[in-house]
């Protein structure tokens, strides 16, 4: 099953996504910040086929977690 990373700091958003995301046949991997969404990507790697970010988020915002994730990708 293809994993779609979901990362946002309010837990309410993320479990409504991940109800949505599991509804399309994603396996959801949640990250409560932005430090969390790199570990977590680097964790899944392969496996990640969508990456849901917020914009506004602790420790590395949104915007910063995807100049890093598309040095890597």
């Amino acid at each position: 099953m293809k994993k779609i990373l979901i990362a946002d700091d309010n837990k309410q958003i993320t479990t409504i996504l991940s109800g949505y995301a599991k509804k399309e046949g994603f396996e959801p991997v949640v990250a409560l910040d932005g430090a969390e969404a790199l570990d977590k990507y680097l964790q899944y790697e392969h496996e990640i086929a969508v990456v849901l970010l917020d914009v506004m988020m602790p420790e590395i915002d949104g915007f910063e977690v995807c100049r890093r994730l598309r040095k890597e990708s």
